[in-house]
Parts: structure tokens; sequence; C-alpha cells
């Protein structure tokens, strides 16, 4: 079966290569960039970062952190093993250009790079070139070639905050067997739930390897921002003080026509209330802002806020988020917060970053892919599910004007997550305790592991 994958993936890309190379000329520069990261052919300082940490003889340690929330996970992962270690280097990978933008904010260009095509002649070459010690994978979101050629060269595949409701198994379907293979190419799998953990099982990978991990998205602690912090931020974004903030993130095509016509009922009942849209993908912020205009609404982008905007923002006036890594620290000044990909089939988005600072959260049925934080949530209720748009303009109506509820909300978020505190930690006790039993030349800060 991974022969019958590999002359697959082969045939379509070779069949959809002209149509690239036109996409390529005509976007020009970005997508230079990106197409030449996804045929394995980075700039030149990541090739001299890691010839420089061959010739210190470093461990390397590859990260795969698929997108934005995993990345943040990766952070915390990498902090903790270098208070540990110290013969210690690493590179992150991403799925999608956004992550890579903000890795490469958090770790360095050099160290950060666009997980290519899974061709087999281009990762079985990345792979060699690089040569981890160890793979840590944020979450299963990679692809058979990637795992295949790193087991071939014996480095150790660490999988954290494994599911298997991930979107990238759907394409294992298609390739019966496939799944179990690869999974079984993998020296430990620390799972979210026994119920993933059961999954697995039933793929007949040995026992010995699984391990319940928890999950690491609900690993943070309360974060209190106090009255002057937030009116910094909403003076940023010229939104006056006294006004309540609603947050729509990670919204998908779909969700901001939902939004936009609810949103104009909402601005009659309550008139002091500021919208803030976050895309999802802010390359679609110039149809979006198309699509509000179409609704008489008057949006401004976040990047544009200081030419555009020598005021406090007007009373009809929405801000469109047009930033990448800015939306979760922007939660700290919402009244209410809906997350988006769950009013669409997109299986949502992380609940848990407005749920750090005591927010309420609303979001859609859709939310397969965070199941296990959105029945969390429900349960100790600290979010609401709606079904559709009539649902949702309620349950925001209903939060705006109910401050007791918000309150006795942001005190349940207190205790779920005090609850939930050391997860990573624990994870990284797990990895390091892995690398000890294994031989693998680490040095611990004080002497060898």
């Amino acid at each position: 079966m991974f022969v019958i994958y590999n002359i697959l993936i082969s045939a379509l890309f070779l069949l959809f290569l002209p149509l690239s190379l036109l996409f390529v000329f005509i976007k020009a520069e970005f997508a230079v960039k990106e197409f030449t990261g996804r045929l394995g052919f980075y700039p030149k300082h990541f090739n001299d970062y890691i010839k420089l940490v061959k010739k210190e003889k470093k461990d390397l340690v590859w990260i795969h952190a698929a997108s934005l929330g995993e990345i943040k996970m990766a952070t915390t992962i990498m902090k903790e093993l270098n208070e540990n270690q110290v013969n210690l280097s690493y590179i992150v990978s991403t799925n999608s250009s956004a992550g890579r933008q903000m890795a490469e904010r958090l770790f360095g260009p050099e160290k950060t790079i666009l997980i290519p095509l899974d061709l087999p002649w281009i990762i079985k070459s990345l792979v060699g070139r690089i040569k981890p010690k160890v793979t840590i994978l944020v979450e299963f979101e990679a692809r058979p070639n990637f795992i295949y050629n790193l087991s071939r060269i014996g480095s150790k595949i660490i999988l954290l905050n494994g599911s298997m409701d991930n979107k990238i198994l759907k394409d294992y379907v298609y390739f019966p067997g496939l799944l179990s293979s690869i999974l079984s190419k993998l020296d430990f799998l620390g799972m979210k739930t026994e119920e993933e953990v059961a999954k697995v099982r039933k793929l007949r990978i040995e026992p010995s390897k699984i391990k319940v991990t928890g999950n690491m998205k609900m690993e943070n602690s309360l974060k209190i921002v106090d009255e002057q912090s937030r009116n910094i931020l909403k003076e940023r974004l010229k939104i006056p003080y006294h006004v309540d903030v609603i947050i729509i993130g990670s919204t998908h095509s779909g969700e901001e026509e939902l939004i936009f016509k609810i949103y104009q009922d909402i601005k009659r009942e309550i008139k002091d209330v500021v919208l803030i849209l976050a895309p999802r993908h802010i390359e679609r912020t110039n149809r979006i802002k198309i699509l509000g205009e179409s609704y008489q609404l008057k949006l401004v982008e976040r990047t544009k806020i200081d030419v555009v905007v020598n005021r406090q923002l007007a009373d009809d006036e929405i801000i469109i988020l047009d930033t990448i890594g800015e939306l979760a620290a922007l939660y700290s000044i919402a009244t209410v917060v809906f997350v988006g990909g769950s009013l669409v089939d997109k299986g949502g988005h992380n609940l848990f970053e407005p749920v750090v600072y005591g927010k309420p959260v609303l979001f859609g049925p859709y939310i397969q892919d965070f199941k296990e934080s959105a029945e969390l949530l429900l349960e100790n209720q600290i979010a609401i599910m709606v079904k559709n748009e009539e649902e949702l303009k309620t349950q925001i109506l209903f939060l705006l004007k109910d401050k007791a509820r918000q309150q006795l909300i942001f005190d349940k978020a207190s205790e779920l997550l005090r609850k939930e505190n050391g997860l990573i930690k624990k994870n990284i006790k797990i990895i390091e305790e892995y690398l000890k039993k294994h031989g693998l030349i680490f040095y611990e800060k004080g002497g060898y592991c």
C-alpha cells in the first residue's frame, strides 16, 4: 500500500506541476518562497544552521508543529527542554505558511521550515540531510514518507497530544493498512485520552509504546490582565475604554456572512459594543471587507488602523484582524468570544485560548477536531454550543447583558485551569525519561543523563 501511495502522489505532483508553476509566476515573491520550500529547497541561513549544529556535534531535535496552536505548544516544550539540556539544538517545521511566519518570529528563520510535499525523493533527501536524533510530533499531522524516512535513519519519533480525529487521517482512509504501518514506526505515542488510546490499540500498535499524557492545549494558568493593560490594548485599536468587545476568532468562508447578518441586530439592542473579526486565513481580508460593505458595514483592517483612523473607532466600524499571532492576546479585552471553523464544517479551532482569560466561549456544532476540549468546557459550563446564527445572536446578547454570568464563567474557568495545570511539564518529563531509557546522548545541566 505504501508503494501505491507513492505512485499516486508522484503522479498527482507531475499532473499539477504546470499549474503550480503558473501560480508561482503570477504571485511572485511570496509564492516562490512557499513553492521552493514545498520542494525542499530552503534559504542559506537554514542550511548554514544545520551545518553549524553538525560541526558543534550537538544533538538535533526536530519538532513538527502543524499550525498556530501546535507552534505555541512547541514553544513551551523547547523552553522546558532547554532548561534541562545543554547539548541540544532544534528545528521546527510547520504545515502552513501562517504557521511558518509565527514560528520564524518565535524560534528564528534559521530554525524554521515549511514541511515539503510528501514526495519520496524530496523527503528522503531532507531527512538524510538533517538527521535528527529525536523527532517530536505535536499532534499527529504527519504524512507517510516523513515518518518512514525518519524511522529509516534511526530518529526516535515521539508523538505528543495524539488524537485519531485529525483531518490528515482522512487521507489514510484511501490506503487500507497504511495508517497502522506508519503509526507502528513511532517509538512513543502520547495520547490525549483513554478513548484515543483505545483507537490506537485497535490498529494493533504495540501497547508498551502507548500512554495517556493529556491534552496540552488545556495547559495554561488563568491569565489575569488588569484594567490598565486592557485599556492600553483597546487604545492601540482605537476602541473606547467603556465599550464591550465581541471577538469572532478564526473564521472561515461562510461564517463571516452569518456574523454580519446578526451584528446589526446586536448593535440595535446594545450600542456600546465593538466587533473584532479575525479570519483564519488573513489573505481573505479584502474579500471579507467587500462582503461586509455589501451589508452596509464599515470595516477597517488592523494593519491600517493607525493610518486610517486618527480618532477612536466610529460607532459602526468593525475591525478585521489581518495580522498573525495577535489574536490570543486580544482575547483578554473580549467580553464574549465565538471560535470559528465551527458553524461551517471545518472541525473548529483552539477553544482554550480565550478560556485562559476567563472569557465565555461560543462555538458551532462542527467541533469534531476539538471534541475533548468542547466536551470539557460544556461540562464545566464555560462554553455554549450554538446551532446557527440565530442562536449565536441570542447567546451573545444574553452574555453581554448578564455581568453575573460573565463572572461565574470566569470563576469556573479559573478552577478548571487550576486542575489541568502541569500537563506540559508532565510530557517533558516523559520525553526526558524516554531519552535516558534509550541511552540517547543528551546532557543534563550539571552532568550526564
